[in-house]
């Protein structure tokens, strides 16, 4: 088999896979499975997809790079430098089991004023955050000042969906339809991103997050729900 007819097949494989885990997760969805239970796992097995076939397509022109980040200044200052390019849209998650106050970084404060602002300054284009919330009052705290700081920045979206585990989940961030970013938390303080440049990789990253973010509770409610009421002048 030529080498040209491989490279065909492998990428006939890979979209297929990414394909039957998408349909899988939108049948397990119309037949009522709670989406908390089945999202994740159809993630972890599309990571492994592209983990896997990282190696065979490292010399292609676009496909997967991976950078190791020794505490999450780095990553953080990586990431607002990934956000300054975007033109259109970026969807992003907050995965961590502590709030962004937490970290007490120059570099963390300045990512998460970062997005705010490039909403503001850019009405045109659109930023999605989908918050994993774990039942903590610290998270809480931060979610109930986020929203009136945020309220009156249209383009910026906030939801919120449970998290369960003492463990960060994966990070993801989608940038116009150019490139997904994965985040994974190493030993508390390291990051490792993966970022991913391939079409159907963007294509099946953007409906995961779709069907997260319809599954997703909005800030409003979340804040209503946890703490009985709005803050005053921003409902």
């Amino acid at each position: 088999m030529s080498r040209l007819t491989f490279r065909k097949v492998e990428d006939r494989l890979v979209e297929v896979s990414l394909i039957g885990a998408v349909v899988t997760s939108i049948i397990l969805n119309v037949i009522g499975i709670d989406a908390r239970w089945y999202i994740p796992g159809i993630f972890l097995a599309l990571y492994g997809i592209f983990q896997s076939v990282a190696d065979i397509r490292e010399k292609r022109e676009r496909g997967i790079e991976s950078a190791f980040y020794r505490n999450i200044q780095e990553f953080y200052a990586a990431a607002q430098r990934q956000i300054q390019e975007a033109k259109d849209y970026v969807w992003a998650t907050y995965t961590r089991t502590a709030p962004p106050t937490a970290f007490e970084s120059a570099e963390a404060n300045s990512y998460f004023q970062y997005t705010v602002d490039w909403a503001r300054w850019h009405p045109d284009r659109e930023f999605r955050r989908i918050i994993g919330a774990p039942e903590t009052a610290a998270m809480a705290a931060w979610l109930n000042q986020h929203r009136p700081d945020t309220k009156a920045i249209k383009n910026y979206k906030i939801r919120v969906v449970p998290s369960y585990g003492r463990v960060d989940d994966i990070g993801l961030a989608i940038i116009d339809n150019k490139i997904v970013m994965l985040a994974v938390s190493g030993d508390g303080t390291s990051m490792t991103a993966h970022n991913i440049e391939t079409p159907e990789a963007i294509m099946a990253f953007r409906e995961y997050y779709l069907q997260k973010w319809e599954n997703a509770e909005g800030l409003d409610e979340y804040v209503q729900r946890v703490h009985g009421h709005l803050p005053s002048g921003n409902s």
